[in-house]
């Protein structure tokens, strides 16, 4: 009998249903940025509080959101995936929108055109996911988060 020498490793998308098969979790992880970038590219503006801070609708629930939080949460998470797993996904596109949006500088064609291929990277890289494991990424982002906002001076 031949003896095993390696150690077994599940993969990261290993267990449960790909989120490939499930696709409103899809829509409701991508559709509102996409809805974001549309906005942007059809009317050339973005939904703001009154206070100037970016913010979307939820189609889903109907609830407003801050938008660079979204996008920082998005882009955030994947960061830790990419890390995990040696893999790049070129967030900068998500990066650079949320920075501009934060300081209110001009978004023109060119970060619109790179945000909609890194949704595409993005969306992609999710296929092969488990819903799982994007909870998983999702609770991580939020003790990553948790951890940061304690560390911060008061």
């Amino acid at each position: 009998m031949k003896k095993r020498t390696g150690g077994f490793a599940p993969s990261w998308n290993r267990g449960g249903p790909l989120l490939k098969t499930q696709p409103w979790k899809m829509r409701a992880v991508f559709g509102p940025l996409e809805a974001i970038v549309d906005q942007l590219e059809d009317e050339g503006t973005i939904n703001t509080s009154a206070d100037g801070t970016p913010m979307f609708r939820d189609q889903a629930d109907g609830v407003w959101y801050c938008t660079v939080s979204a996008l920082t949460g998005i882009y955030e998470a994947y960061e830790i995936h990419e890390r995990r797993h040696r893999r790049n996904l070129n967030l900068e596109p998500l990066r650079r929108l949320a920075h501009k949006l934060q300081q209110g500088e001009l978004i023109d064609d060119t970060d619109t055109r790179d945000v909609r291929s890194c949704i595409g990277r993005l969306r992609m890289e999710t296929l092969q996911m488990t819903a799982d494991y994007a909870k998983e990424l999702v609770s991580d982002f939020q003790i990553k988060e948790a951890l940061e906002s304690l560390q911060e001076p008061a």
